[in-house]
């Protein structure tokens, strides 16, 4: 039973008799789902104007349940849907579509792209043999192929054609050797064009195995890492040297579910948190654990959803930040400011085995986005979406730019795109400007909801400025429900997308 789709589907079913309906709230307004996927449409520009030689796709990713949940429903569990926009020679396209999983072939046969948002069905036992997993969570490009992602399955590669459309290419496979799922967050070196990722399961051994493609896509090492307990490992870091391991006591527990009708994933403050370093140059071992150096984190155990970015220091040092949060409600029903995110950095020392702890800002935070050329590398800028404190959903009101290398004593936020009074979005995208010279030169590129007005839009902002006001907004051609991760495809990157599979 895997944690995301599987896990959460069967616990809400278990509970769906609690007075409130769980889940409920991520039916409605512009978390529920669309009903149908549109064909492509040009966008009306209706504030400023699309920025010269700004060419390529905006891809996110989130949940939109094909039939109508009958009885509990998590806000984790919907079907995944792509939402792309396409820019080329000044002007834009939109299309969404569902990522063909081969759990959705099973319960969805093929229709037109008309009504899709169905009543409930009553289905037979799946074959989960090919995977259950709904790719709903997040985008990567690699290997000339854009990959939908969920950490409960394998990715799903998808390809964006010609006209602007999107099509589902099919399931990822990784060989016989590779016995677990794959991280919705995996990280690319951009030297080398590797990347490293991670699987994890909570109902049987071995709970986290670590793996790297090459540039090419290839399976060229692969490890077990050996962990006392499940925890659920949402994120992963990376250096130049290292694959970093998150061990946080984010734990399943069914006693929880079956005393309290609750989600059975709750975090375990009396457990450390632990961080890991596997090295990437050492040998693949598919079979034996992997050698791994643990740090523990001091003070009670806590969470980080996401990371930010990892680097080797000049010290020979690891940093690592991360959104961390000190207590953590999973079932996302009625969140609280102490259930949310602040920018942190852990330092941990290789050398001498020691590890250290800062938060670097006050301000509620998550989904960060970084230069994708510094992945892996020193940077000095993120940016992150801004909490709405006064929500008991998450929400987010505007767009931070954090200094990374803030001294101590300062407050790592030095600006902030503030969205008008009742306007909503998400995660912010950083695509570099072409021919940029500094880390901050580019663009954030996001979708946005007007609650009062029902409407949502895709805006572009000056990374470097951060002013408030969009360079570009565009007008969406239907409601564009809050989502995960998204990521940008260049015009390079599309003309390199191979075409079969």
């Amino acid at each position: 039973m895997s944690v995301s789709r599987t896990l959460f589907s069967w616990a809400y079913g278990l509970i769906a008799k609690v007075p409130r309906p769980p889940g409920k709230a991520y039916l409605q307004g512009n978390f529920g789902p669309v009903e149908d996927e549109k064909e492509l449409e040009e966008l009306e520009v209706v504030e400023g104007k699309l920025p010269d030689g700004l060419e390529g796709c905006y891809v996110r990713n989130g949940p939109n349940p094909f039939y109508k949940p009958v009885a509990g429903y998590h806000w984790f569990d919907g079907d995944g849907m792509l939402h792309l926009v396409r820019l080329k020679d000044g002007k834009a396209s939109y299309c969404n579509r569902y990522v063909a999983t081969e759990r959705l072939k099973q319960v969805a046969p093929p229709l037109p792209p008309t009504r899709r948002f169905r009543l409930a069905r009553i289905f037979g036992p799946l074959d989960n043999s090919k995977g259950s997993g709904n790719a709903n969570t997040a985008l990567t490009y690699h290997a000339g192929r854009l990959l939908a992602l969920n950490e409960a399955d394998l990715p799903y590669a998808v390809r964006i054609l010609c006209s602007g459309l999107v099509e589902t290419m099919g399931r990822l496979q990784l060989g016989k050797s590779w016995r677990n799922n794959f991280t919705a967050h995996p990280k690319r070196d951009p030297q080398n064009g590797e990347l490293m990722f991670i699987g994890y399961q909570m109902d049987a051994k071995p709970y986290v195995s670590a793996g790297i493609l090459d540039k090419h896509g290839n399976l060229t090492r692969q490890w077990v890492v050996q962990i006392p307990r499940p925890v659920m490992m949402h994120d992963m870091a990376a250096t130049e040297r290292f694959i970093v391991i998150l061990d946080l006591p984010l734990c399943f527990d069914l006693k929880v579910m079956i005393k309290d009708k609750a989600m059975p994933i709750v975090l375990r403050k009396e457990i450390p948190s632990r961080i890991g370093l596997l090295r990437r140059d050492q040998p693949s071992r598919p079979e034996g654990y992997a050698e791994v150096q643990w740090f523990e984190l001091p003070g009670p155990g806590f969470m980080a959803f996401h990371v930010v970015n990892s680097w080797d220091d000049d010290n020979g040092d690891v940093k690592i930040f991360a959104c961390q949060m000190d207590n953590v409600d999973l079932s996302l029903d009625s969140m609280k400011s102490e259930q949310l995110a602040h920018l942190t950095e852990y330092t941990l020392s290789p050398s001498t085995g020691t590890a250290s702890i800062r938060r670097l800002s006050e301000l509620l935070c998550d989904f960060p986005v970084v230069h994708p050329n510094m992945v892996t590398h020193p940077c000095q800028w993120s940016w992150v979406a801004v909490h709405d404190a006064s929500s008991s959903l998450p929400a987010f009101n505007g767009i931070a730019k954090m200094n990374l290398a803030a001294p101590p004593g300062s407050d790592a936020c030095v600006a902030k795109v503030n969205y008008p009074p009742g306007v909503l979005g998400g995660e912010a995208v950083f695509v570099p400007r072409n021919g940029a010279v500094t880390e901050d030169d580019g663009f954030l590129v996001a979708y946005v909801h007007d609650t009062k007005t029902d409407t949502s839009y895709m805006n572009i902002y000056d990374a470097r400025t951060m002013a408030s006001k969009p360079m570009a907004s565009l007008l969406m051609p239907r409601r564009v429900p809050y989502g995960f991760h998204g990521t940008w495809v260049s015009e390079e990157k599309l003309k390199k997308q191979v075409h079969w599979f």
